[in-house]
């Protein structure tokens, strides 16, 4: 990993949910202000215009309020410095080797499988309730860390871990 700067893929990662936040937000709205719009006021008891616009709002306010939850903790998150054969934390920014292939992953509390290019880097948020986060947890630089096959017959997928920052 080319000494990739850990604040700017914190920076990055808030401005991206911070976006998808506001999106969220004005879909919640929409929905709401579609939900109660006279046009969708059932007409008769068969029909269930009004009660589909609401599941949507509802859907859609559940969104949002993920969204503002995993801001808030991205927001709130405290990047520690990790030194040579320290153990992986939330915070750690990941280099590992699969199937011959270099992969970046930033540990994050919340926001997992956000995409961001940082340095021309591109690194994926991991959160530690996904599988690998789980594997890779309390691991440090040399280790492996292996999960099962996604289906039978399928092998072991393994992950080395070249370098925690």
């Amino acid at each position: 990993m080319a000494d990739i700067d850990k604040k700017a893929v914190l920076t990055a990662l808030k401005l991206q949910l911070q976006t998808e936040l506001e999106r969220a937000q004005k879909r919640a709205k929409d929905a709401a202000d579609g939900a109660t719009h006279e046009e969708n006021r059932a007409e008769g008891d068969k029909d269930m215009r009004a009660t589909e616009a609401s599941y949507v709002a509802r859907g859609q306010a559940g969104r949002a309020s993920d969204m503002e939850e995993a801001f808030v903790r991205i927001s709130a998150l405290e990047l520690l410095d990790f030194k040579p054969g320290a153990r992986i934390a939330i915070s750690a920014l990941l280099e590992l080797l699969h199937d011959d292939k270099l992969l970046h992953y930033f540990l994050v509390p919340a926001a997992g499988g956000e995409r961001l290019t940082v340095a021309g880097t591109e690194i994926q948020t991991l959160t530690p309730q996904s599988p690998l986060g789980r594997a890779l947890l309390g691991a440090s630089e040399g280790d492996e860390a292996e999960l099962p096959p996604r289906q039978p017959g399928e092998p072991v997928r393994v992950y080395e871990i070249v370098k925690v920052s």
